[in-house]
């Protein structure tokens, strides 16, 4: 199974301000559904899930597989979410599935997770027309360096660019 980190990113890198809310243009949260409900599949952390309850935008999300990455009992079967424990708990549940690509959908602490387990075949980042200055960063600590292969590159919209990259995995 093919497995890939998918953010919006700020032109400084950074997936939201220092409040922790991505404060990007409203089409990049229309574009970022646009590929998890075409791959049908996402992996986010409990307080990305969090965020979503109750908010109108979380009706446009709607890949056939969603799973809440949480060390926690909570319980999200309500918004059709499963539960994982651990990344690769999560990536085995969707392979029993039969699902062919994962992406893996947020926050920091689960990119940084699923980076540092080696488990990210691709990054597909949305680098939006914004600066924070500071904020949260894509990953949530430290990281052996990562080098990744550009494979592809085009404009999203009239604001934003779509960056595609490949990781060597293991």
């Amino acid at each position: 199974m093919k497995v890939t980190l998918f953010a919006s990113i700020s032109t400084d890198g950074f997936i939201a301000n220092a409040d922790g809310i991505p404060m990007f243009p409203p089409t990049s949260w229309t574009d970022w559904c646009a590929l998890v409900n075409e791959v049908g599949s996402c992996i986010a952390g409990r307080a990305s899930v969090e965020q979503l309850k109750g908010q109108e935008m979380a009706s446009i999300l709607n890949p056939q597989h969603k799973l809440v990455l949480s060390s926690q009992d909570i319980d999200f079967t309500d918004a059709g979410w499963k539960l994982a424990r651990s990344p690769a708990g999560a990536l085995s549940m969707l392979e029993q599935a039969g699902v062919e690509e994962a992406i893996i959908g947020g926050g920091r602490a689960i990119y940084h997770s699923f980076v540092r387990e080696g488990l990210i075949d691709e990054v597909v980042l949305d680098l939006q027309p914004v600066a924070f200055g500071t904020g949260t960063p894509l990953f949530g600590g430290e990281l052996e360096p990562v080098m990744l292969k550009l494979i592809e590159s085009k404009p999203l919209n009239d604001v934003a660019i779509r960056l595609r990259y490949r990781l060597p995995r293991g």
